[in-house]
């Protein structure tokens, strides 16, 4: 038994910064000490990365917003009941922090704040956050896999989301890769060859 990707949905932000919205920020090492020439940072970073843009959530939207929207279209992708869903894994690490805050927000958790905004009512629907850092996603799969193939499931919602453009600090070079968004697949048992590999 495996299991297969029946479904899929992403929310990606309208809000496009390019890497020139970089040009006027003081960039810091590790000392506290302004590293010169900002210009030819985002250009190196651009030729390191490829990364031109990226997109940031608006004011209204926190984490678990995205992440239901994406989960929204990958239910409907799937073309399955959502009463059907016997997990809802959401891979994060800040929870829902509202715009203009530097307050997280995780309890409670995001992936039961997105069961609530989807309407789901089955109880036996469980739905649990995966605070894992950049490989959240992958684990949250690999768990899928876990508990369709030991019988605990049948069908699976593995979502990936982040507001991280609220968390960064704006003197790190670094905070110039990271954006906001959500991804979800829907994951359920199948006979076939196909499956994780």
């Amino acid at each position: 038994m495996n299991i297969k990707i029946i479904g899929s949905g992403s929310f990606i932000p309208e809000l496009v910064i390019k890497n020139e919205h970089f040009l006027n920020h003081s960039f810091r090492d590790s000392n506290g000490n302004e590293i010169p020439n900002t210009e030819n940072i985002i250009k190196k970073f651009k030729d390191i990365t490829g990364i031109e843009e990226r997109r940031y959530a608006g004011k209204d939207f926190v984490t678990s917003d995205m992440s239901a929207i994406a989960a929204e279209k990958a239910i409907m992708d799937a073309s399955i009941d959502k009463e059907s869903i016997d997990y809802i894994i959401l891979a994060h690490n800040y929870g829902d922090i509202v715009a203009g805050s530097n307050q997280s927000d995780a309890v409670p958790s995001i992936a039961a704040r997105v069961k609530h905004k989807l309407g789901i009512k089955n109880p036996k629907c469980v739905a649990y956050d995966l605070i894992f850092g950049c490989p959240g996603w992958v684990e949250g799969m690999i768990q899928a896999n876990a508990f369709i193939k030991a019988g605990m499931a049948k069908c699976c919602l593995v979502i990936g989301a982040e507001t991280l453009s609220r968390v960064t600090d704006p003197h790190d070079r670094d905070s110039m890769i990271y954006a906001d968004g959500a991804g979800a697949v829907v994951v359920e048992q199948t006979d076939d060859k196909v499956g994780l590999l």
